[in-house]
């Protein structure tokens, strides 16, 4: 059995948004309760989530077992609601709601209210649960926690309205209540950044152990889309690439961002590990082992990826990644930081981005 924290810190877990990708990262927890013998939600003081991020965070503040949540949340509810709404279904229904959402969150919300069983923010208690949402009327992004100053004023959320506003993706769902829309809009579809601060600056009041420099936190990704384009490619995007391209660049960046950040900020204070899988065919098959003839592209699985062989697909690359990661390396990062290797993904997880040479004699700038 491994024991990742055996000198008794604390430790905070914060997830990425990335809609049906938590299966990734779920899959991951599940294979830590394996190694360690330990239920997710036994092993953790905090808990943080943004859109699929906060469903993981309310499940571990219910008490679900990562395996459990991985079983009826990612393998059952979630495709069960997103089958119901495919085929001409989904097309139909974006056409008469005015071109504004694709699916309906009625589904959702009904598959959540039934596991969580009415509960309130209020009424979770430990570990301390942490989520993302933003209100569309003022721009500002709410910070929902169960503890510490913040809890006053979501305690009377119900847990299924504050996780389902976290995941109200535009485009791909309608407001919660009119305004709530995805967290993860804006800078924290990473949500490492904004929980560290709610617990070493807020929730520390509280309780000074915090203060004491004595914190652990694990950041886990849904896993990075590589965006790799030939030489000179942009210049032939036109408005679909172009719009496709920005919403994902600005994802990806936002979260390495928060993650770069967070180290920074911290370094003295946290121990900030990062673990991420790369969702890169050949880094898949060579660094996990994972033989991927006749299955999905990697590359390919994307916030509504709902169909069995998808799932089946993340939930081995979850549990592969977990099995070949270091969990027990203080300032763990999915890249390489020194020598020859530097910025190469290792452990099959994500690398830096790299800086490619620019040829200004022929672009006319020289």
């Amino acid at each position: 059995m491994v024991d990742i924290n055996p000198f008794g810190k604390k430790m905070i877990l914060s997830i990425d948004g990335g809609g049906m990708r938590g299966a990734i990262t779920v899959a991951m927890l599940a294979e830590l309760e394996k190694m360690t013998g330990i239920p997710t939600h036994e092993q953790f003081d905090m808990v943080a989530g943004t859109s699929t991020g906060a469903i993981i965070a309310a499940g571990l503040g219910i008490g679900m077992s990562a395996q459990d949540m991985l079983d009826r949340i990612y393998k059952d509810r979630l495709p069960a609601a997103f089958r119901t709404q495919a085929g001409i279904k989904h097309w139909l229904r974006f056409i008469f709601s005015g071109f504004r959402y694709f699916y309906d969150l009625r589904p959702f919300r009904d598959a959540l209210q039934k596991l969580v069983e009415g509960k309130t923010i209020g009424d979770l208690r430990a570990p301390i649960v942490f989520m993302t949402t933003k209100d569309v009327r003022t721009g500002n992004t709410y910070y929902i926690v169960s503890a510490g100053p913040g809890r006053r004023t979501f305690a009377k959320w119900p847990v299924s309205g504050a996780v389902a506003a976290s995941g109200a993706a535009p485009i791909f769902f309608p407001p919660v209540a009119g305004n709530l829309i995805d967290g993860g809009v804006g800078p924290f579809g990473n949500p490492c950044l904004a929980a560290t601060i709610e617990a070493m600056e807020y929730i520390s009041n509280d309780d000074p152990e915090y203060h004491s420099g004595n914190v652990i936190h694990l950041s886990l990704g849904t896993g990075y889309l590589p965006n790799l384009y030939e030489d000179g490619a942009a210049s032939r995007f036109w408005l679909k690439d172009w719009v496709l391209y920005v919403i994902s660049a600005s994802l990806d960046e936002s979260m390495l961002q928060q993650v770069l950040t967070t180290r920074a900020i911290y370094k003295d204070r946290v121990d900030f590990r990062r673990y991420n899988p790369y969702l890169y065919g050949p880094s898949v098959s060579k660094e996990l082992g994972i033989n991927l003839r006749g299955r999905p592209d990697p590359a390919h699985l994307t916030l509504d990826s709902y169909g069995d062989d998808d799932v089946r697909l993340m939930e081995e690359i979850g549990r592969c990644y977990a099995r070949k990661v270091d969990w027990l390396a203080p300032g763990y990062v999915p890249w390489v930081e020194d020598g020859a290797d530097r910025g190469k993904g290792r452990d099959g997880g994500h690398p830096l981005p790299e800086i490619k040479p620019v040829n200004w004699a022929k672009s006319g700038y020289w």
